[in-house]
């Protein structure tokens, strides 16, 4: 009796995986907080002056940002970016990117600060739900 019950309840847990999708697709992720700043530019990092984002709706956005980036074809980015990003997963892990936020209907541009020459494309798309988070006007 017990060997069943275990069995249903595994069962239930995976039918309940494959309903919820994009739930359990962000939660596998485990990005629990982001932190965005006004950047102070290339090479440095403002880690004091920024807004906390919380929980899996509120970090949606910023892991879409990072599934759904391309690596960039372009050897560098012209100007200095609009925003620092602190993202943080459970466990501890932590990385810094640096943001050029696009226009809306034009992509965006992130830059891994550990890794300067890796830069990411950001679709269109993408930048203007990352515009209406961060809520900049146009």
């Amino acid at each position: 009796m017990k060997l069943n019950r275990a069995m249903l309840t595994g069962a239930s847990a995976m039918i309940k995986a494959f309903m919820e999708p994009d739930w359990n697709e962000l939660n596998n992720e485990e990005m629990i907080q982001a932190r965005v700043a006004e950047s102070s530019g290339v090479g440095s990092f403002n880690e004091t002056d920024f807004i906390m984002f919380n929980g899996i709706e509120k970090v949606r956005p910023f892991a879409d940002m990072l599934r759904n980036a391309d690596e960039a074809l372009e050897d560098s980015i012209q100007g200095e970016p609009d925003f620092d990003l602190e993202l943080h997963w459970k466990g501890g892990l932590m990385a810094q990117y640096q943001l050029w936020l696009g226009q809306k209907l034009k992509p965006s541009y992130l830059m891994d600060v550990t890794h300067p020459h890796l830069i990411y494309r950001v679709s269109a798309d993408m930048t203007n739900q990352l515009i209406q988070v961060l809520g900049v006007d146009e």
